[in-house]
């Protein structure tokens, strides 16, 4: 029914589907070298329903902007490397009617915000003689903010000659010559803006009109009444832009900066689509969208999507304790170790777990000297699985081996938990048992890692939370077995063959 239901969405007139495409090159002279890739940001009129990455080599977290709450993937070599690649992919709904609520509306700079907004720099030179004389002109009749505004955005779309091959990108040049490119229009404009003391900022992005490779394009937004108003002066839209311009970066005009000498290669494309599959009409408003999860924002796609493959995860534990009869360390031990590294670099993971596992075991077992109870016992493990996580990081980070700590976080309460139950286990049942209970809890936790990094389970998942009922009927049906496990037809395979009177 649901199915049905979503295969009769239609979108409304006037909206249109694009794919935006990143594919970077970069080279990595040196171990740590990458590169700070802006993304995409919704609008009133655009929202970005489902993103891909994919960075071979390297290791990529997500980051926000504090100054202009955009978001920045950093992408890092592992390892010295010729040529890297960056790849990332944006599907994007355009709607001329929604009103998708995204911009962050009223808001108030702080001093050291509207200090930045209004410096001068090297390529927007507020401070100039050419933009002090333009300005000087512009404001001899001591205008309000708003016609001072209105009159700088009309001075660079009608006196400023549009100049693609050469073209200066400079706000003095620009406005010395009276022509630019458009990067030094929208220069020109944040300028005059600064020097008559209007916070103002540049923003790159894409303009999604044709199917071709796409090339950035950069217009100005001035703070003015508590909010960030866009200006476009190459094309003349003030005040409210057409639903096709999808903002990129604020504050910057290039959409991918390098880190440690490392050498870009961008490029860019866009491609319209046909309407793929759970996409609606902002008109249509239906009780069941309360079920449709893709409406939602990527990132909290992302934590959703990860939330919902937690039971097939469980399912994997159940499978292989229930049914083949693996015993593992606690029941969700290997699930819990499983999601640690699902975002993470796991070449890096595993050594700090091998590393924090050997340490703790070796504290746990010079506590047992000391008597201690049950409570501060654990609580002094814990203290030596955070020293030793903590001193792994620095480590690693030290060695320039990752990127970043994300990368080898692991869920420190679970991992004290195993250093005692081992330990237990060691003394109750000897240490060559203990070590093939904890063998497999790291192959049941890695058989979950596998069912957790595949993306397609994720997002039928995503598309049809409901199916989360077939995990508990799968769940349910593996809870009523009673029959044998795989491991006890090994374990008692002798009582299969014939004995001496069975063959007489």
């Amino acid at each position: 029914m649901r199915l049905k239901a979503r295969q009769d969405y239609h979108l409304a007139h006037g909206e249109t589907v694009w794919r935006l495409t990143y594919d970077i090159s970069f080279s990595a002279p040196q171990r740590g070298a990458g590169i700070r890739v802006a993304l995409p940001c919704n609008t009133s009129h655009s929202r970005i329903f489902r993103e891909a990455f994919s960075y071979p080599g390297s290791s990529m977290h997500v980051v926000r902007n504090v100054m202009t709450g955009g978001r920045e993937a950093v992408t890092v070599a592992l390892a010295p490397s010729s040529e890297t690649q960056f790849k990332a992919r944006f599907d994007v709904h355009v709607s001329p009617h929604a009103r998708w609520s995204s911009h962050p509306g009223k808001q108030r700079l702080t001093a050291v915000a509207r200090s930045h907004y209004l410096r001068d720099e090297k390529d927007i030179q507020a401070r100039s003689s050419p933009v002090l004389e333009v300005m000087s002109a512009l404001d001899a009749e001591n205008l309000p903010k708003s016609g001072l505004l209105q009159r700088i955005f009309e001075y660079c779309s009608d006196n400023i000659c549009s100049s693609k091959n050469p073209g200066f990108s400079d706000a003095a040049s620009t406005l010395r010559h009276h022509k630019g490119a458009t990067l030094g229009r929208a220069r020109a404009m944040v300028a005059l803006c600064r020097a008559g003391r209007l916070p103002a900022r540049l923003v790159s992005g894409f303009v999604l009109e044709k199917e071709q490779a796409a090339t950035p394009h950069t217009w100005a937004e001035v703070y003015t009444a508590k909010q960030w108003v866009p200006y476009d002066p190459e094309n003349g839209y003030s005040s409210e832009l057409p639903p096709s311009y999808i903002p990129v970066p604020r504050d910057d005009h290039e959409i991918a900066t390098a880190l440690k000498n490392a050498h870009i290669q961008p490029r860019f494309f866009a491609r319209r689509l046909r309407p793929p599959f759970g996409v609606q009409s902002s008109r249509q408003e239906r009780l069941s969208d309360v079920l449709d999860l893709t409406r939602l924002n990527p990132e909290m796609q992302r934590t959703l999507l990860l939330l919902l493959l937690v039971p097939v995860g469980a399912l994997v534990t159940a499978i292989f304790r229930n049914l083949v009869g693996l015993e593992t360390f606690g029941t969700f031990t290997p699930i819990l170790l499983a999601l640690s590294f699902v975002h993470a670099d796991w070449h890096t993971g595993v050594m700090v777990l091998v590393v924090v596992l050997a340490i703790g075991l070796a504290g746990r077992a010079f506590l047992n000297w000391l008597k201690l109870l049950t409570v501060p016992r654990l609580s002094v493990v814990l203290t030596l699985v955070v020293l030793s996580l903590t001193m792994a990081i620095s480590v690693l980070d030290y060695l320039e081996l990752t990127p970043a700590a994300q990368a080898v976080l692991l869920p420190m309460v679970i991992v004290t938990m195993t250093i005692e139950r081992f330990h237990i286990s060691a003394e109750e049942d000897g240490f060559g048992y203990a070590l093939k209970v904890l063998a497999r809890t790291l192959a049941v936790g890695f058989c979950s890692f596998a069912v957790l990094r595949m993306e397609g389970l994720g997002q039928v998942l995503l598309n049809f939370p409901e199916g989360q009922f077939f995990i508990l009927a799968c769940l349910i049906l593996i809870g009523r077995y009673k029959g044998y496990r795989l491991t006890e037809l090994w374990r008692f395979r002798d009582m299969t063959q014939p004995g001496p009177e069975d063959l007489r």
